[in-house]
């Protein structure tokens, strides 16, 4: 197995280049993520000695930052997932749907791809300790990996966040730190603790690699197509780093002369916490704050000020895509009905996507194969699951 190409980091908005063998944050001039590069060229990676190995995340190790190929000793085993074909959704919307389904990774949720990779970077780098701050599901899978590293974690939390991603936190062992307010809160607690501490912040967009796990999962449904891109892909979208990681999937493959165009990617969030969407229709390119505390049951879409939504904006153009909002009751039917029609348990995050998907359909703007991003397990959202009669 040969190694990773990475060849440096570039701010994503100014291009500064940046040494990616030393830890990273923000650019140091406009203060936007920093994307790793790589060096690629047609034929620079053998796609079918890549299928040749394992169905794991780190069967992509050219295209991943780790300077030692084959999975970290942190690893908890982060086999591909499923990508499961919806027979009655796509009878239902007339067009073939498929799911890319993350719940059975590390932790239940697609975050242990981001937290796996980045961690492990960071730790080849020489970090004492970590700090994050999560809108939910992220906190307890970082605690995870950092507890399975033996590497300390302080992670922090609004008061609002959701009770089962708390008990993650503290049964793996890591600091739970709760403020009042929003993530955007959470963010501010956060970088005063890395600061105090000396310890590396994790926190979304603000360190290089996370880009790099989430890419993962777009070159495994790449894979599974037979090396071809869907048509579309719907994400839910808080901080947005699943979609920029799927444009990065796409690009890098093209510059390795694996295919040609990707598919459009549509973003869906919360009309509870919609700061994508109100950019989106009113035409613009930069995001402001989303007012307010989100009380939404699909807790990752609880992220009133995304750090690079111009970036997920810009994205999202340049695939041909759009953005679109769902309601309250809207996800929680969609979470009830992919358990009844389809058998999966999704998140709400999930779930949101067949809501979307649905709308779209109806305007006939689906090109196929659609693929649905279920990110995380049903079993962190009881409040979103039918209550049991009382007896």
């Amino acid at each position: 197995m040969s190694g990773s190409l990475l060849a440096g980091l570039a701010c994503a908005r100014c291009g500064k280049p940046y040494d990616a063998d030393v830890l990273q944050g923000r650019c140091a001039d406009d203060g936007a993520t920093l994307l790793p590069q790589y060096d690629l060229s047609p034929g620079a990676v053998d796609r079918d000695a890549v299928a040749a190995r394992p169905a794991d995340l780190w069967r992509w190790t050219e295209l991943l930052p780790l300077r030692h190929p084959g999975p970290p000793a942190l690893s908890l085993g982060e086999a591909a997932t499923p990508l499961v074909t919806l027979r009655r959704t796509s009878e239902r919307l007339g067009v073939e749907v498929l799911l890319k389904d993350e719940s059975p990774l590390p932790g239940t949720t697609f975050k242990a791809r981001g937290a796996a990779v980045a961690l492990a970077r960071a730790i080849e780098l020489g970090i004492p300790g970590v700090v994050l701050p999560t809108a939910g599901n992220a906190g307890g899978t970082w605690a995870l990996y950092a507890a399975r590293a033996g590497v300390p974690a302080a992670v922090v939390m609004a008061e609002s966040a959701p009770l089962v991603n708390q008990a993650e936190v503290l049964t793996a062992g890591a600091e739970l730190h709760l403020v009042p307010g929003t993530l955007a809160e959470a963010g501010a607690r956060a970088r005063e603790l890395a600061a105090e501490r000396g310890w590396f912040l994790a926190a979304t967009f603000g360190e290089p690699y996370r880009v790099d796990g989430k890419k993962t999962a777009w070159l495994e449904v790449f894979h599974d197509l037979g090396w071809r891109w869907p048509g579309t892909v719907v994400f839910p979208v808080g901080g947005g780093v699943g979609l920029v990681a799927a444009s990065e999937a796409v690009e890098q493959a093209q510059a390795l002369g694996w295919a040609g165009d990707g598919p459009r990617l549509v973003a869906v969030q919360s009309e509870d916490c919609a700061p994508l969407v109100r950019a989106w229709d009113a035409g613009g390119s930069e995001v402001a704050r989303w007012e307010g505390v989100p009380r939404t049951v699909a807790a990752g879409l609880r992220v009133t000020a995304p750090s690079e939504g111009w970036l997920v904006l810009e994205r999202v153009r340049r695939s041909g895509g759009t953005v679109l909002g769902a309601s309250e009751g809207d996800v929680l039917d969609a979470v009830s009905r992919l358990a009844r029609e389809e058998g999966v348990y999704a998140s709400p995050e999930g779930a949101a996507t067949l809501v979307a998907a649905e709308r779209l359909a109806a305007r006939g703007e689906l090109e196929e194969p659609v693929v649905l991003y279920q990110t995380a397990s049903a079993a962190k959202y009881p409040e979103a699951l039918r209550p049991v009669p009382a007896r």
